[in-house]
């Protein structure tokens, strides 16, 4: 066989990479191969690499013949960056491509249930839009130090991030200075494998709305690969010199690994304040949230309103409705809805994000949400089980993407609320929660929202009805 081929880009697989086929010449039967940063109607030459049972790789050597929907990326790092896999690909065609994706997933409700389907709400910017970015430390066998992101389709492959594009200049700026700090220091990049080296990533983190700035480095928690006190003092300087008018924090995590033991985190808080304030204007008043450093907070700060002042539009609740937030780590959305809502009940596992969510309650003035830290189907049996019970009429949830499980599932039947808001960034596992769900409600309203422009993540609001 060839190891080079001509395919032409035919669709996109579920990571959001060109599929493409050729006819192996031993076999005599069509190949699929995945490459990434191409575009439905490339024609393409690719190196095929691995094999794989049913799809292989391919790398992008030349692009023979342009689809129409391709453009000049202004990116320098599109060819080898794993991030951005459409910024070649013009927004309107990524929008379609989106809005298509929701359409064929969900086909048979829309087409036999007729769920009640809007256009997707687009982004706005569709640059310098994410509001965190996590850089990985690595070398290579000669040394090189490499400070950035993931090479395409090579997970364990880290190269040098000069300027990304869907984070703000400052980020750009205080990437390129850190490393060179680091170059000009003795220090080395964390090894997974044995658990040697200092350096594993550095996250940086704006408020859009009051401009304050988070850094965070993590480093190992090997004592033999500590920190010392001139490292610390030194970084710390190199982030002010950076950032000389800003308001910053600094922090630095250990993050410490060892033999059959949970994995440990110690935090080192270096300077400025212990948290940055972020602010979302809802149709039911502003709220704002205290994001600490390992704090989960919603990406794209601008479209995260856009879903949250959504969501709110499209479920049937009144001052006099009980609503259930499970899973509500740090219980960002169910704060939106209390202002509407008699009651809401946050429940999570995480210790961490339920501080986080009774700090917010308390900066909101909040007093109708109570946060429950423990395991959803256990809080919910000591919940039902009290004399004050009160059915809930809207339960919402925001799972990650490999969605929800059947214990969850079983949660949500025993609290039998009128109304389900399942926001999901996975249509896929969303699909296959409200197939599980489907004897008890019915798939009302699907509500596309772009929170990731020139990448193939898509959220999704569906509102789910008690079937009567």
């Amino acid at each position: 066989m060839k190891k080079n081929q001509i395919v032409t880009i035919q669709k996109f697989s579920k990571k959001g990479l060109g599929l493409g086929s050729f006819v192996h010449e031993t076999l005599q039967k069509e190949i699929e191969v995945e490459v990434a940063h191409t575009v439905i109607g490339d024609e393409v030459e690719v190196e095929v690499l691995s094999k794989r049972k049913k799809t292989r790789k391919g790398r992008l050597l030349n692009v023979i013949s342009y689809s129409k929907n391709r453009i000049d990326p202004p990116c320098e790092h599109v060819g080898i960056c794993g991030g951005c896999s459409w910024q070649q690909m013009d927004y309107t065609a990524q929008i379609q491509e989106k809005e298509r994706i929701i359409q064929n997933v969900f086909q048979n409700y829309i087409l036999q249930e007729g769920v009640q389907t809007f256009p997707i709400i687009k982004a706005d910017p569709i640059f310098a839009y994410r509001n965190k970015m996590e850089f990985s430390f690595s070398e290579n066998r000669a040394g090189t130090k490499f400070l950035g992101l993931m090479i395409a389709q090579a997970a364990s492959y880290v190269f040098n991030v000069h300027h990304c594009h869907l984070a703000r200049s400052w980020v750009s700026k205080t990437l390129n200075a850190v490393r060179a700090w680091w170059e000009s220091s003795s220090l080395s990049a964390y090894n997974h494998h044995d658990d040697t080296g200092h350096l594993r990533t550095l996250i940086l983190r704006e408020a859009f709305r009051s401009s304050e700035k988070l850094v965070l480095l993590t480093v190992s928690g090997n004592p033999q690969f500590a920190l010392k006190k001139s490292n610390i003092e030194s970084f710390l300087q190199c982030i002010k010199d950076t950032l000389p008018k800003e308001k910053v924090s600094v922090f630095i995590r250990v993050q410490q690994i060892k033999k059959n033991m949970p994995t440990q985190f110690f935090e080192m808080h270096l300077s400025g304040e212990p948290y940055i304030t972020e602010t979302f204007n809802l149709s039911t008043g502003s709220l704002a949230f205290k994001i600490s450093p390992t704090s989960f907070f919603q990406p794209n700060t601008n479209q995260a309103e856009k879903l949250y002042q959504k969501s709110l539009d499209l479920v049937d609740i009144d001052e006099s409705s009980v609503v259930y937030d499970l899973y509500a780590g740090t219980g960002t959305l169910g704060m939106a809805f209390s202002k509407r809502a008699k009651k809401v009940i946050g429940i999570e596992l995480n210790a961490h994000a339920v501080c986080d969510a009774k700090e917010n309650l308390e900066l909101n003035n909040i007093k109708n949400m109570q946060m429950h830290q423990g395991d959803v189907g256990k809080v919910l049996v000591e919940l039902i089980s009290q004399k004050d019970f009160e059915k809930p009429g809207l339960v919402i949830v925001d799972p990650p993407r490999a969605g929800l499980d059947l214990l969850a599932v079983e949660n949500i039947r025993k609290l039998q609320p009128k109304q389900i808001l399942y926001i999901s960034c996975n249509p896929y596992t969303q699909k296959e929660n409200i197939e599980q769900l489907s004897d008890m409600y019915q798939c009302k309203i699907l509500q596309p929202i772009d929170q990731f422009p020139h990448t193939f993540h898509i959220e999704n609001i569906a509102v789910l009805s008690l079937k009567t």
